[in-house]
């Protein structure tokens, strides 16, 4: 078990002014975040407005997950977008929080080398990113997201002793 690293191909952040967590959670290993001396534990749950095609570019809970995502920050981007996802109607945005939720949570039993608990999730956020009906959403490229997340857990079906690796990413595309 370890605390994980951005994989190699981490791109730069949507909102580079805000912080970042002082450390990565990893159940088991670090303190909860929420709770007693966490890196969050006197922050205000996060909330925000619904997630929707017309303000995606400058949701900060979308964005603000998705730059947690890339740098493994895997339990915390969870926390932005549950916000989003509560907000959320039935179809592609519940589908895409849904999948990168469940993503991040499949990365973190990765790392902690649970192969049933990745698995698993890892096989529901696939569905969720394959119900998607548009090619491309919030710009986020789905069809590519569920390509690399399989071919990484083929690659690393448990967690890299040493090094850097190349591992599934949210690239979003913005016009």
């Amino acid at each position: 078990m370890r605390v994980p690293a951005p994989f190699q191909n981490a791109p730069s952040r949507q909102l580079p002014d805000l912080p970042l967590p002082a450390y990565r959670h990893v159940p088991g290993l670090t303190r909860h975040p929420r709770r007693s001396a966490g890196h969050s534990v006197d922050l205000p749950e996060p909330t925000c407005e619904p997630l929707t095609t017309h303000n995606w570019m400058q949701h900060q809970a979308w964005l603000h997950g998705v730059d947690l995502f890339n740098q493994a920050y895997w339990w915390e981007s969870h926390e932005q977008w549950e916000a989003a996802w509560r907000q959320a109607p039935s179809g592609d945005t519940t589908h895409m929080l849904q999948g990168v939720i469940q993503l991040g949570a499949a990365l973190i039993k990765w790392n902690l080398g649970n192969d049933r608990g990745r698995s698993g999730l890892w096989q529901r956020s696939r569905q969720h990113l394959q119900a998607i009906s548009a090619s491309s959403w919030m710009g986020l490229d789905a069809a590519s997201l569920v390509a690399a997340a399989d071919h990484f857990f083929a690659v690393y079906p448990q967690p890299p002793v040493v090094g850097q690796v190349v591992g599934p990413i949210l690239q979003l595309d913005l016009p």
